[in-house]
């Protein structure tokens, strides 16, 4: 996985397990790490429910609805697999922590019909069951055993257990036992078992390949005598091949394994025409043929045979690669190298062909969608369609590796987090018809990583800090903008800057960019000569001036020309003197500032200028400090104690007032919140409503109940924007992948149960963490981490 992602991810472990200890259980549910314990009620979608804090009377609200949600299958806890079985309709999915599988009668749950897509009935294959192959000719189910030694794979005959007849599904299934591993540990926290290997079939030899998610070696099994209805299984056979994925290519006997769990572009080719379960001469030689493919290649791939392509997803970079097996398989590796690409989402995590429409269907793990590519004209014979960006669909939070009926055309879809699986409609969406697609925001590149952004009104320029490129992009959005799409398709000027930079906000007065960095300083760009019309200054290096650890946010008094900045691991706020340390002059840059100390990890700000109040808000404490800057300055740093602190239970990541109500939203990143209270009663001047208590808050999530999953990664952005002057407030989510709205105008302190929000339609891109809005446009630019685009969307409620 990406830098990025990584650095979300660790961020949020860190973060729950000190939560576990300072905070009972019901506030540390959002946890990857914590004991999975915690009761989940199976309710749905229209009937959750959320309670506002304790202290207030309780409001019964409906989640946002997401304008794109498919039919919902309730599953078992943490669905990682599903495979579908064409003959008998049904669909199996694999639960992993509650060691089950579910059975799923295709007839009455499919694209066309969707009338009963409850289970009807399960299978108890073993311990965490995670990756799934079907034999359809034996009527038997391998499914991978993450329990237990993680050595084995349950043989489950499907004769008796499936949509017509689930007289068998109580049978306890046999087990075979390989001297491999079947799941990776590696300490992944983004799973609860870490990664499974990947197994694949060749129907024509009755040879499964069972990788090593060690990356140890490869072993077959004979599913001729080893299968549902065979007594016992004969013993898996060993091979030379090594790695913890396999695809099999049956035109020109190959099977292509990948160390997907190792991140390695290395591809070996294994052939199967002498090593498979009759014929095994070639087992015990490493495979002849063997390549390195440029990227980072992710299992299960998908193969049309009729075109000999291998169409070969890629976690990194955001590319579906096009392979022509007739050039590159276990006798030769000539062509293997030379391949078309298509681009999709990112992380591509799996793909199916359908022969029907000619359509690729690629998951983006980190997009939370499907990219639908035309097999028609992007495949080994024909590149004409490959330059193409193909249409999405959206699918649930940390898709899975999914399983597609072609006869009904439906899409079955696990969402790991929430528990469900979605059904997506394939007949409306593929590579002949778009109109069942997910309409996505038009969007504009940016370079790796786009994060904080901020817009200059006054030379209507957007500026973007690309953390993985250290650079600030320079987009003109005169010409980019939600009325004018024209001019988003190009390559956008950059700057160099600090490494790692994450946030970014322009002093509009002094026309200064402030871009912070992890790197411990903040980067200054001269607006004046570097904007959307003029870049002479552009490609010059930058000025930086040194601040504490880990800067994760700045605010800015322009009155008094003072950069307040967050230092999260140092707990304190720096305070720059802007009148030295400014895009037109950099002279005082190089001095030592002035800190404040903070509560524990302070993380968010907002300043407020009508008041002269510095809202703080700090991770460590899950609070908020009233701070007023008449003494705590550039000028003046007598007193930057606060005047008041107010809790908010869940960890301050982003705080914004909408001055006309004043109305102070702080967003809470891990239980997908906003905590309201009235600014007007909780400044610098008037402390006398700000609470001791926890104020209410209003829930943001469209799947709330996934929130109790200590596994989810459903968290918001880090950034709130909002129009001052039509009074809309943005939140972007990398939990539902979507951009929340609030009407501020009836979303008040005294008007709680007015606060309804939606999802802005079209849909925003992958891993949307910033917001930024331009009023004078009316368009909402929000920072696509994953995809390294900026989506342009609608500035309305």
């Amino acid at each position: 996985m990406s830098k990025t992602i990584e650095q979300e991810r660790e961020e949020k472990v860190k973060l729950t397990n000190r939560k576990c200890q300072q905070m009972d259980a019901a506030w540390s549910v959002a946890s990857r790490r914590a004991s999975f314990q915690l009761p989940r009620a199976r309710v749905a979608l229209a009937g959750l429910l959320f309670f506002a804090a304790a202290g207030f009377a309780a409001m019964t609200m409906k989640p946002p609805k997401l304008p794109w949600v498919a039919p919902l299958i309730p599953t078992g806890s943490w669905p990682v697999h599903i495979m579908v079985d064409q003959e008998t309709n049904t669909a199996y999915v694999a639960n992993q922590l509650d060691n089950t599988i579910s059975v799923v009668d295709g007839r009455n749950c499919s694209a066309g019909h969707t009338l009963q897509c409850n289970p009807i009935a399960t299978i108890s294959p073993g311990p965490n069951p995670s990756d799934l192959a079907l034999d359809a000719a034996h009527r038997t189910l391998f499914a991978t055993l993450a329990g237990g030694n993680s050595d084995s794979i349950a043989v489950i005959d499907i004769t008796n257990c499936n949509a017509s007849n689930t007289s068998g599904c109580t049978q306890t299934p046999k087990q075979v036992v390989f001297p491999g591993s079947t799941l990776w540990q590696g300490g992944a926290a983004s799973v609860p078992f870490g990664f499974p290997s990947f197994l694949d079939l060749d129907e024509t030899t009755h040879t499964l390949y069972v990788p090593d998610a060690n990356e140890g070696p490869i072993y077959i099994l004979d599913t001729s005598t080893c299968n549902g209805s065979t007594p016992t299984c004969s013993s898996p056979i060993l091979t030379a091949a090594h790695g913890d994925g396999a695809v099999v290519e049956r035109a020109h006997h190959s099977v292509f394994v990948v160390q997907v769990l190792n991140f390695s572009e290395r591809v070996e080719i294994l052939d199967s025409s002498t090593c498979n379960s009759t014929n095994q001469s070639g087992c015990g030689t490493p495979p002849s043929q063997s390549f390195t493919v440029g990227f980072f290649p992710f299992i299960p791939a998908t193969v049309d045979e009729a075109t000999h392509t291998l169409y070969m997803p890629s976690a990194f970079p955001n590319i579906l690669a096009v392979i022509d097996t007739s050039v590159c398989n276990a006798s030769t590796t000539a062509g293997c190298t030379n391949y078309a690409q298509v681009e999709v989402g990112p992380f591509g995590f799996a793909a199916v062909f359908d022969p029907q429409t000619k359509t690729v269907y690629v998951e983006n793990f980190s997009s939370t969608s499907m990219s639908v590519v035309n097999g028609a004209t992007c495949n080994a014979l024909d590149h004409s369609g490959c330059n193409q960006k193909p249409p999405v669909l959206a699918t649930g939070i940390d898709p899975a590796p999914f399983g597609y009926n072609p006869a009904t055309q439906t899409l079955y879809v696990s969402s790991q987090d929430t528990n469900f699986a979605w059904v997506l409609d394939g007949s409306k969406c593929n590579a002949t018809r778009t109109d069942g697609c997910t309409k996505n925001a038009p969007t504009t590149p940016t370079g790796n990583g786009p994060s904080g952004l901020d817009i200059n009104p006054n030379t209507q320029t957007l500026y973007v800090a690309n953390q993985s490129d250290n650079t600030v992009s320079v987009i003109d959005a005169s010409a980019c903008n939600q009325h004018q799409l024209t001019g988003c398709n190009r390559t956008w000027q950059t700057a160099p800057v600090g490494s790692f930079p994450f946030r970014l906000s322009v002093n509009k007065t002094t026309n200064s960019i402030y871009v912070a960095g992890f790197d411990g300083t903040v980067s200054i760009i001269n607006g004046a000569t570097c904007n959307a019309a003029v870049n002479s200054s552009c490609n010059q290096p930058q000025p930086i001036t040194a601040v504490g650890a880990t800067p994760n946010d700045m605010a800015i008094d322009e009155t008094t020309n003072t950069i307040y900045v967050a230092n999260r691991a140092s707990d304190t706020v720096s305070i720059i003197d802007g009148t030295h340390c400014q895009g037109s002059d950099a002279s005082g840059c190089g001095q030592p500032w002035p800190v404040f100390n903070t509560d524990q990890e302070p993380q968010s700000l907002f300043f407020d200028p009508r008041n002269r109040t510095l809202y703080l808000g700090s991770d460590g404490e899950d609070v908020v400090s009233i701070i007023d800057t008449t003494h705590c300055n550039n000028h003046d740093t007598t007193d930057c104690s606060p005047k008041a602190i107010v809790p908010v239970r869940d960890s301050p990541v982003a705080i914004g007032v909408l001055f006309d109500t004043n109305t102070v939203f702080v967003v809470n990143r891990f239980t997908m919140k906003v905590t309201i209270f009235d600014g007007s009663t909780c400044n610098a001047t008037n402390v006398t409503g700000c609470l001791t208590s926890p104020p209410p808050q209003v829930s943001i999530a469209a799947f709330p109940d996934a929130l109790s999953n200590p596994f989810a990664s459903i968290i918001t952005g880090r950034q709130i924007a909002i129009d001052q002057e039509k009074h809309t407030v943005f939140i972007p989510t990398l939990g539902d992948t979507d951009l929340v709205v609030l009407n501020g105008d009836s979303c008040r302190p005294d008007h709680l149960n007015d606060c309804k929000p939606k999802i802005a339609n079209p849909r925003t891109g992958g891993i949307p963490n910033f917001a930024a809005v331009d009023p004078s446009s009316q368009t909402v630019y929000v920072a696509n981490l994953q995809e390294l685009t900026i989506s342009i969307a609608q500035d309305k409620y």
